[in-house]
């Protein structure tokens, strides 16, 4: 077990090839019985795959089925200019009704950038590139919808999911992970019909959001490492991979565990709808060391858009900030 470690995707915590060994030392080379997603839980600096995704999750839109009817909506939105539109018909400050919370979350920023045609970092991952003006289109789209009166920001601690069950909220964005909670938190609440989609966009086809940790293996002696791929290689097996999305709710990492899940699918339709989702195409947040400063930075930056700052000189001082962490935390 000490040779086995719960790696964020978001963050390479490897400073040195010394650290961790690739993953194909042991593994094999070909991905194709990986869920799509999970092939590409590689990371740059290191020109290698250092860890193995059994913990993913997506971003995905909660949506109130019933209020968006009275509204005379058939559908979630699929554009930013129909959320916004939505959005804004379903506020009524003065009754605490609000078409949209946000939950101040790097993630959702990112995936509001990839569903602009944007990308959090350049190809080599040597430098971010989110403050183009795919960036500041989300910034300025979220000031807007706190100004208009369409829009909420969550002041507790999972604040969005406790008022999109009482039926306060039309819309939060969240991770698929929080699907059992969304679920109790309806039931409890105001007991309506609801559903999950991918995040509006201005392309063709959403992009996806996965996020979650990775396994990887440290060197120790031989007999631990090889100790712990042989419990990662019995974890990625089908039977185990069902089971384990059962409890966590994460998506499986194998294609073939899916026949498995048709009882958990009936039961639990908001999750086989995740599921389907994991078709369109999937896209990752930067797994470079530093990371997890950016986000806090990124953190920071919505707060002070979400109170009024000028997004575009938050966004010009957050993107140098996270470019100097990233050359600091870069491997030497």
């Amino acid at each position: 077990r000490r040779s086995t470690f719960r790696l964020s995707s978001f963050t390479s915590a490897i400073h040195s090839e010394k650290d961790s060994l690739p993953f194909f030392k042991y593994g094999p080379q070909d991905l194709r019985f990986l869920l799509t997603g999970n092939q590409k839980d590689y990371l740059p600096q290191f020109e290698g795959r250092y860890g193995f995704p059994p913990n993913r999750s997506m971003e995905v839109m909660y949506y109130n089925v019933e209020w968006l009817s009275e509204l005379g909506y058939t559908e979630p939105p699929k554009t930013w200019d129909e959320f916004k539109e939505i959005a804004c018909a379903a506020s009524d400050p003065a009754a605490g009704k609000y078409g949209y919370e946000f939950s101040v979350d790097t993630s959702t920023f990112a995936d509001m950038l990839f569903n602009r045609g944007g990308t959090m970092i350049n190809e080599d991952a040597t430098a971010y590139a989110f403050g183009g003006p795919e960036g500041l289109e989300v910034l300025t789209f979220l000031q807007e919808l706190f100004n208009e009166g369409c829009a909420k920001l969550e002041t507790e601690r999972y604040g969005d999911q406790a008022d999109f069950g009482a039926g306060d909220v039309l819309f939060t964005i969240s991770s698929t992970s929080g699907l059992p909670y969304y679920r109790s938190a309806v039931a409890e609440g105001a007991g309506f019909e609801w559903s999950i989609a991918p995040l509006p966009t201005s392309l063709d086809t959403p992009k996806v959001d996965i996020y979650g940790a990775s396994l990887s293996i440290f060197r120790s002696t031989p007999e631990e490492q090889l100790a712990a791929w042989l419990f990662i290689k019995w974890f990625a097996e089908p039977e185990q991979q069902a089971r384990w999305a059962q409890a966590s709710n994460y998506f499986p990492v194998r294609r073939s565990a899916a026949e498995m899940l048709t009882d958990y699918f009936a039961e639990n339709p908001q999750y086989e709808k995740a599921f389907s989702f994991l078709g369109y195409d999937i896209v990752i947040e930067p797994g470079v060391a530093g990371y997890d400063e950016c986000r806090d930075e990124i953190g920071e930056m919505l707060n002070a858009v979400a109170g009024g700052e000028d997004p575009a000189t938050w966004l010009a001082d957050t993107l140098e900030e996270c470019n100097a962490f990233l050359e600091e935390a870069a491997p030497q």
